[in-house]
């Protein structure tokens, strides 16, 4: 028997970077949101290993693989699978795909091996894979803090808002952009103030002056301390969002980039922005918010 799963991207709709460890990583305070941009994981069971991408090609680590390794090494057995991977999330675009494949298989192999891993050993493995793999074994709306791995469920966001999802042709190094924060710089600490609005007891998005984001006396909700980074090592990424918020200003850059995203509440305002992204020639889509899994 076969078992086809989404694997659902993720926004990071803030990203606070609040310090850096003495071994080099980054302790972060961040809203995550999955949306209803997917791949696909097709997983059987079968005598031999087989792994086969429709798509893109799959440059660097596999998570995947690391994640049936490290599942296989929790069971003290091999798990002999054929997976065939349907590719429509963009890869090095701060949209998680790979953690979100890799999330899609612990659950898929979970239930076709009736392995009886419990939530807190799925959570346990998938943190040995990747920081947003525990994240997108649930989804939702999220904060995570510490390293990233460390999660509270939030409110959901509401099922009519949408989501315009850009992905300029930018290849990004997450490692070459955390490397250049050194953490010494003030974080703008939007995390706080978008958990407040979303606690609020009514939640809205302005439409005035069209800037689809939400606005609140603090500022600017939505944004992201590792945006001025990434700009500066991949020019061609800071050209992309010059012209890209030329058409639609409240575009913000999720994880390390490249990826945008813009926030709306009526649906002919986020078609009007998907219009104005694609005549510059940019992917683009219109995605709805994932509640979290039951």
């Amino acid at each position: 028997m076969a078992l086809i799963l989404p694997a659902y991207a993720k926004l990071n709709l803030t990203l606070d970077v609040t310090g850096r460890r003495p071994n080099g990583y980054h302790d972060i305070d961040s809203v995550m949101q999955t949306i209803s941009l997917h791949d696909l994981v097709m997983v059987e069971p079968t005598d031999c290993r087989v792994f086969e991408v429709v798509g893109p090609a799959i440059d660097g680590e596999n998570l995947v693989l690391k994640a049936a390794r490290e599942l296989e090494g929790r069971v003290g057995r091999p798990l002999p699978f054929t997976i065939r991977l349907f590719k429509r999330i963009p890869m090095g675009a701060g949209l998680g795909g790979g953690s979100a494949d890799a999330a899609a298989f612990l659950k898929a192999a979970n239930l076709l091996y009736a392995l009886k891993l419990s939530p807190g050993e799925l959570v346990e493995i998938a943190t040995a894979v990747g920081q947003d793999v525990p994240f997108l074994l649930g989804g939702g709306t999220v904060r995570a803090t510490g390293l990233g791995s460390t999660l509270s469920p939030l409110p959901p966001l509401p099922s009519s808002w949408r989501f315009l999802v850009v992905s300029p042709p930018v290849e990004i190094s997450t490692r070459a952009v955390y490397g250049a924060v050194d953490g010494a710089a003030p974080t703008a600490r939007r995390t706080p103030a978008l958990i407040a609005a979303l606690q609020a007891p009514t939640l809205t998005l302005p439409r005035e002056r069209g800037r689809e984001m939400l606005e609140g006396g603090g500022g600017e909700l939505f944004g992201n301390d590792l945006e001025p980074a990434s700009r500066r090592l991949f020019p061609a990424l800071d050209e992309a969002i010059n012209r890209l918020r030329d058409a639609v200003p409240g575009l913000t850059m999720s994880g390390t980039g490249a990826a945008l995203f813009a926030l709306f509440d009526r649906r002919q305002d986020a078609e009007r922005g998907l219009d104005g992204v694609r005549e510059l020639g940019y992917p683009a889509w219109l995605c709805r918010p994932v509640p979290a899994a039951a």
